[in-house]
Order: C-alpha cells, then sequence, then structure tokens
C-alpha cells in the first residue's frame, strides 16, 4: 500500500509537514487521489483502513470501486492509523488522535 505523503500538496512546501498534513496546513480540504489510505470520519461507519480507487468531484471510490463515499465522510489515514490498519479515535472525538 502507498502512503499519503507524496501525494500531499504541503510536502516539501510547509515547514510543519513532517509525516502528516499539520494542523495548519496550507491546504485543508487537499482532494483525494488514487492510492491515498483513508478511513471514515465518524466512528459509527466501518473502522478499517481504505485505498482510494478513484476520485469525482463530490466523491471517492475506495478498495477497486468497492465501497463509496461522499469526501466529507472520509479524511486521509494517519501514519498511525495506516499502521494499525484502522482508524484510531481519541475519546469523545470523531477525528484520529493528534488531527
Amino acid at each position: 500500500m502507498r502512503s499519503n505523503l507524496p501525494q500531499h500538496p504541503c510536502a516539501d512546501k510547509c515547514t510543519d509537514f513532517k509525516e502528516e498534513q499539520c494542523r495548519n496546513c496550507l491546504v485543508p480540504d487537499a482532494d483525494f487521489m488514487v492510492g491515498d489510505a483513508v478511513v471514515f470520519v465518524h466512528d459509527d461507519m466501518p473502522d478499517y483502513l481504505m485505498t482510494v480507487s478513484a476520485v469525482d468531484r463530490l466523491s471517492v471510490f475506495m478498495d477497486e470501486d468497492d465501497k463509496f463515499a461522499l469526501k466529507h465522510l472520509i479524511r486521509p489515514a494517519s501514519a498511525a492509523e495506516r499502521e494499525a490498519k484502522k482508524r484510531i479515535m481519541e475519546a469523545g472525538n470523531d477525528h484520529a488522535a493528534g488531527n
């Protein structure tokens, strides 16, 4: 599986960009690219890691077009989530730990 990192528009531009998108990202709503690792935003959705297979204006197809989501329902997986192969939730928050 490819990392989200090489495709991110802030790579080599933002001094805060290390392994993941920073909190002051130059591109807060960066678009998804084929091969990106993503997870659903909300904890009432499946928690497994998915890989983007196609993107259109408002939606994303994942896992060889087997799954579909509107862009606002998913987010890039963090480094810890890519390693765990699932979403990691912070207690009481619908966003990944550290994001």
